[in-house]
């Protein structure tokens, strides 16, 4: 009789693999706390250089949020105002990116035809792209490319709205005649442009983008080429001219009324500085000009201190009806990543807006967040049977400097309702490597039936900490060889233990910026593990997840499926997850790739367990902004642990919980049949078989030598075939 033939059921560790597709969807229900506090948002993603606008993404009348995360190839998230009073309360609801055209470096959702629909402003090769908002009832959100390259009328003819992709333009209406114009920093120069709309002039109505460069020093001021001092009553020419200046280095712009004289204010961010400037103008709405600047704004508050190249937003936050200030940095590196949106409630009114500091971390602080990069994967660090997760990182921006730590969220939930809290950010003191991109996997590689840990990091090597806690203990990691067997991989190495060759050793597969996977076989012992400096396969299974042009960042994830055959999972810089089959008996072969799942990130990391006990495989993916996610099975073919197919026989396990022994009792059994059993741990691996002819319908299971944990054991009788879940739990 074969096992393949009895064991048909999905198990703990995936979805039924007849499928052959990636079907996952969200889990987000899952919940989590800090300090006591239960996350609004855990599993929305991190924030690291948002954008914000607002927009009605659901048509309810209510204006939602949208965030666009600065990058080569931005990202959108967006958030559903649940519009309570008084209240910043976003839900984030991922369904509506898909909407959004691809944009990237900058983005500014304004309504440009007055139709009470936002529409998009974003940065295009040398300028700025417009799609129009044409949501209806019926379609819900869509957009429509209507100016592919916005041109303005200047004194050499008619060319394009230079707009830098490192800046952050003024969209508004600076002459209040009921359109919208723009400012922004020429081509070259310290001087801003004001690049002035002709729809209402032309047309008599503002659903037009006609534009003419009006003035190449607005409000007479210039900004140092170097840093973010300001000089007002510049000399510059004052109509469409072409000062000279030095080459412009990054800022960017907001353009609001502060003081109710119906003129715009500007507050200025730059490149090279951590403050916020606010220039007030004196002048008036056809002849602006800059009279006085304060270089803490806002200087009746705790002022802006962002580290490097922050941006200012004026949107109504907290549903009272007026807007308030939303600052983040505008740089996708070197600036904070982990306290990085400032929130400043207006307590004035509308005409005359104040704006009081309430908290750095608005949406952040409401999300698991690790500054930037996430690299999760489930670890049971205190042995009570639950899964747990520790997230490694790419860094927390410290003043200048980045450092990589691990965070640790322990299950205080059941095996059926995972519930996680954060115990610490830096699990096992690993900033003291002073490393970046840390990257963790664990495993016993010593056979004291405890797992030790090591972690990959962005130069390439691997260190190793020894867990001498013992089997069934709250692990205690010792740092063992901080630079284990030599093995370097060149660039960010993403390593997971897993017996590839299936010789009761746990081998390594490490994935790194190249794309390429690399698979270090275990030559060692069960007792002491050992790796050559050198890769088995360098080019393991011929995946390459490399972009293009450079890299790839490749995170591998291997798991057995309901047939014990080996899956592989390979997230990507670009935000897929692919998987991959045909790995059994072709090691040193090309794998199959089966499917491919867009995760909408960058640089996804990905593992996963049974974390709700439901007998199939939940994915966790970290991402660059910092965040996680956990995504379930979304295929409704796929078979639970609990169900069979067309079985004729039950069974009853008991005790369950058990310390030691169980007894199985099956109903549906013959004499004379043969009862197979198999017991599976959570990462796929045979740790019992037991076999038994002539039954009487009942077995005897002695479990003394397992650990406490989550089991599940696959049972073969009568050529039928179930699956039960198993807790060992020892006092």
């Amino acid at each position: 009789m074969k096992l393949s033939y009895l064991f048909v059921l999905a198990t703990s560790l995936l979805l039924n693999y007849a499928s052959a597709q990636l079907s996952f969807v969200r889990y987000d229900s899952i919940p989590v706390t800090i300090t006591g506090d239960t996350l609004k948002n855990p599993w929305a993603g991190g924030l690291n250089s948002p954008q914000f606008s607002q927009i009605d993404l659901n048509g309810d009348g209510i204006k939602d949020l949208f965030a666009f995360e600065r990058n080569w190839n931005g990202k959108v998230r967006t958030y559903i105002n649940r519009g309570t009073p008084n209240l910043a309360d976003y839900i984030y609801a991922p369904e509506y990116q898909s909407k959004f055209p691809p944009m990237r470096n900058w983005t500014l959702l304004v309504d440009y035809n007055c139709d009470g629909k936002e529409d998009i402003f974003t940065q295009t090769t040398a300028g700025i792209a417009v799609y129009r908002n044409d949501y209806d009832a019926v379609n819900g959100l869509s957009f429509t490319l209507v100016s592919p390259l916005i041109n303005t009328a200047s004194f050499s003819g008619n060319v394009n709205l230079y707009v830098s992709s490192i800046d952050i333009p003024a969209i508004t209406d600076i002459d209040n005649d009921g359109d919208l114009d723009i400012l922004t920093f020429g081509i070259s120069g310290s001087h801003v442009e004001y690049h002035k709309n002709l729809s209402m002039e032309n047309y008599g109505v503002c659903d037009s983008l006609v534009f003419e460069l009006k003035n190449t020093c607005w409000g007479y001021f210039s900004e140092n080429a170097l840093n973010n001092n300001v000089t007002i009553n510049d000399t510059c020419t004052g109509n469409v001219a072409s000062p000279e200046g030095a080459a412009h280095s990054g800022s960017t712009l907001l353009a609001l009324d502060l003081f109710g004289n119906g003129v715009k204010d500007l507050v200025l961010g730059d490149v090279a500085a951590n403050n916020m400037v606010m220039l007030t103008n004196g002048g008036t709405t056809t002849n602006s000009g800059m009279t006085a600047f304060d270089s803490s704004f806002p200087s009746n508050t705790v002022p802006v201190d962002l580290t490097i190249f922050p941006a200012g937003y004026y949107l109504d936050v907290d549903n009272d009806g007026l807007k308030d200030l939303l600052v983040a940095p505008n740089s996708t590196n070197t600036a904070e990543n982990f306290n990085g949106v400032w929130f400043y409630k207006n307590t004035g009114t509308v005409s005359i807006p104040t704006f009081i500091y309430q908290r750095d971390d608005f949406l952040q602080g409401e999300m698991i967040e690790l500054g930037t990069g996430a690299n999760p994967t489930f670890f049971d660090y205190d042995s009570d049977g639950l899964d747990d997760i520790v997230i490694g990182n790419y860094g927390y921006f410290n003043g200048g400097s980045s450092l990589g730590e691990l965070s640790l969220y322990k299950n205080t939930g059941t095996i059926s309702n995972p519930f996680f809290e954060l115990i610490t950010r830096d699990y096992s003191g690993a900033s003291s490597l002073n490393a970046n991109g840390l990257y963790p996997t664990f495993g016993d590689l010593d056979g004291d039936g405890d797992k030790d840990m090591i972690l990959g990091d962005v130069n390439g090597i691997l260190y190793f900490y020894t867990n001498t806690a013992g089997a069934g203990n709250t692990a205690n990691f010792v740092l063992s060889q901080p630079n284990y067997k030599g093995i370097d991989v060149g660039q960010f190495s993403s390593p997971q233990l897993v017996d590839v060759n299936r010789d009761g050793l746990l081998d390594l597969l490490i994935g790194e910026r190249s794309g390429n996977l690399n698979y270090y076989e275990n030559i060692g012992t069960a007792s002491v593990a050992d790796f050559s400096s050198s890769a088995t396969n360098d080019f393991f299974g011929g995946i390459d997840v490399m972009v293009p042009c450079c890299t790839g960042y490749s995170t591998p994830f291997m798991i057995e499926d309901s047939l014990n055959n080996y899956i592989l999972y390979v997230g990507s810089e670009e935000g897929n997850l692919y998987q991959f089959d045909n790995i059994g008996g072709n090691l040193s072969g090309n794998f199959n790739l089966v499917d491919s799942l867009y995760l909408d990130g960058l640089n996804i990391s990905v593992s996963g367990t049974d974390i709700n006990g439901n007998g199939k495989l939940e994915l966790i993916y970290g991402q660059w902004f910092g965040g996680v996610t956990i995504l379930k099975n979304g295929n409704p073919n796929t078979v639970s642990i609990d169900e069979m197919e067309g079985s004729q026989i039950g069974i009853s396990l008991f005790p369950n919980p058990s310390a030691n022994n169980v007894f199985l009792l099956i109903d549906g059994a013959s004499e004379g049949q043969e009862l197979t059993v198999q017991v599976v741990n959570a990462l796929g691996q045979l740790v019992i078989q037991r076999r038994k002819v002539d039954t009487d319908g009942e077995m005897e299971l002695n479990t003394s030598d397992l650990s406490n944990g989550v089991y599940f054991l696959r049972i073969g009788v009568n050529g039928q075939a179930l699956t039960k879940k198993l807790i060992i739990q020892k006092h």
